[in-house]
């Protein structure tokens, strides 16, 4: 199997039903070829799992970005599959990045107190294997690889009033417009909750996915610099997500487990992981300037179609020059 390539090749006038069957191909083949050494390899290797999910990501992406070109019985069956496996990989990353973090981490926590914590999360973590062994037994069963095939061979556009009709370049900015969108307006509001973070988050990750299926229909530029200013900001976002689903694990965790040394722990940890939550939090906030925001505003402009969405008149400075 080729080398991990996140970006979809093709060229601004190659028909649709093309690209879509080459970037379905591409994502769709990665999901099983991880789901097998998810499996196969041992649980600490952690890659697999990490590489499992993300490609479960991208799949359900470019399944939704060419959803007016599936067969419809077929792609609603493998959309069901690659949400359970994304599922059942989920809490098995998130267990592994929390005990990288807590592992690698400079701590103030007492030593016993972090060692239980380690302990808690490893037998967490060898639990949180079997829902990724059950839905691959369940999917060679079912011979998703298979089905997989038959139905890329059946990607056609089946709206016949579609406006692009096969021009992938058309395509591309309509779909990117309805990503990019919301996404920038989100990011124009208030951002202090931790939820419209979150929100925010979620729909940079589709932007992000978008746009590595279309970067081929525009200029080197949409790759070179917009989407390395996306990922910049999806990775501080990432950092304070981190914080969250580790403190949702703990209070979870606390309330499951009876008093004694272990529970302590877990308050302990509850503690920090909020300290580190309202730091990362302010740190974001102070970075996420008018100036970022209108740059980012900038950026997208020329590939969106129609209007571009208002951008505030001053010439933004370049993100890539502004501090990390």
């Amino acid at each position: 199997m080729g080398r991990n390539n996140k970006w979809i090749e093709s060229q601004p006038d190659d028909s649709v039903a093309r690209i879509g069957r080459r970037a379905l191909g591409s994502r769709l083949q990665r999901v099983c070829h991880y789901l097998d050494l998810a499996v196969r390899r041992s649980a600490t290797e952690t890659e697999n799992v990490h590489q499992l999910r993300v490609f479960s990501r991208r799949a359900a992406a470019a399944l939704e970005i060419f959803e007016a070109w599936l067969p419809p019985r077929r792609g609603r069956w493998i959309s069901k599959q690659v949400k359970k496996i994304r599922r059942a990989a989920g809490e098995a990353r998130d267990l592994d990045v929390l005990l990288m973090r807590w592992t690698h981490r400079d701590s103030q926590m007492p030593a016993a107190q972090s060692e239980l914590l380690l302990e808690h999360v490893g037998a967490m973590r060898r639990e949180a294997q079997r829902p990724i062994r059950k839905i691959r037994k369940k999917l060679r069963r079912k011979r998703f690889a298979r089905h997989a095939v038959k139905f890329l061979k059946r990607l056609r556009n089946r709206a016949g009033d579609e406006p692009c009709g096969e021009r992938f370049v058309c395509m591309a900015r309509v779909a990117l417009s309805r990503l990019v969108t919301p996404y920038l307006a989100a990011g124009d509001g208030e951002l202090n909750a931790v939820e419209t973070l979150h929100a925010f988050r979620i729909q940079g990750k589709q932007v992000r996915y978008a746009m590595e299926i279309f970067a081929g229909a525009f200029d080197a530029e949409f790759r070179g610099e917009v989407y390395p200013l996306v990922v910049a900001l999806q990775e501080r976002l990432g950092a304070i997500n981190d914080h969250v689903m580790a403190d949702a694990y703990l209070v979870r965790w606390h309330a499951e487990i009876e008093a004694g040394p272990l529970q302590e722990s877990l308050a302990t940890g509850r503690l920090h992981e909020q300290q580190a939550l309202a730091l990362a939090r302010q740190e974001f906030l102070c970075w996420w300037t008018p100036e970022r925001r209108a740059e980012l505003h900038h950026r997208f402009e020329r590939y969106m179609q129609g209007e571009a969405p208002a951008t505030p008149p001053a010439p933004p400075p370049s993100l890539e020059k502004a501090g990390d």
